[in-house]
């Protein structure tokens, strides 16, 4: 049995993280993983908006910005050797997720988390939040190298002068 694994692109460096992850940790698996790259592109908000432009623009407009986001991964995957597909949706991004983990029977769901913070979070809703609810399939969290932990370390939080010390 193949492991097919899912990567959430949404061009950011957590893509790039989520992508050299993946890509690092191929031996953890038993054979070589079905590596899928997803990218979600929000539906325009005002429906006559399309009218105005024309479906074509606004179709080329989602495509480019789905080719730009995927292409993230890609580059990365590719310099590794790594094989995958990708595919981009146009819609809500946790239902679009989901949709696809489930007609690809995917097994692992890979992605970034951007911290914004607890009091954003709450106010503004996570995707990440949101795919760890309703998702039925592990999700693997990637927080951002260049993020600091949430909490100090015991070494970090009090300042013991030395000669206290024995």
């Amino acid at each position: 049995m193949t492991l097919r694994i899912l990567i959430a692109a949404d061009g950011s460096p957590y893509t790039r993280h989520a992508a050299r992850h993946v890509i690092d940790h191929l031996d953890w698996y038993a054979g070589t993983p079905d590596i899928h790259l997803l990218h979600v592109e929000p539906a325009l908000p005002y429906p006559r908006a399309q009218a105005a432009v024309g479906k074509a623009a606004v179709l080329a407009y989602q495509r480019d910005e789905s080719e730009a986001a995927l292409a993230v991964a890609e580059t990365e995957l590719d310099r590794a050797g790594v094989r995958y597909r990708t595919a981009w949706r146009v819609g809500d991004t946790v239902t679009e997720i989901g949709a696809y983990v489930k007609a690809n029977r995917i097994d692992l769901l890979v992605m970034g988390s951007r911290g914004k913070g607890a009091i954003a979070s709450l106010a503004l809703g996570s995707v990440t939040q949101k795919c760890l609810a309703l998702l039925e399939v592990p999700v693997l969290v990637l927080r951002g190298a260049d993020q600091k932990p949430a909490t100090k370390s015991a070494s970090t939080a009090t300042k013991v002068p030395a000669s206290a010390t024995p």
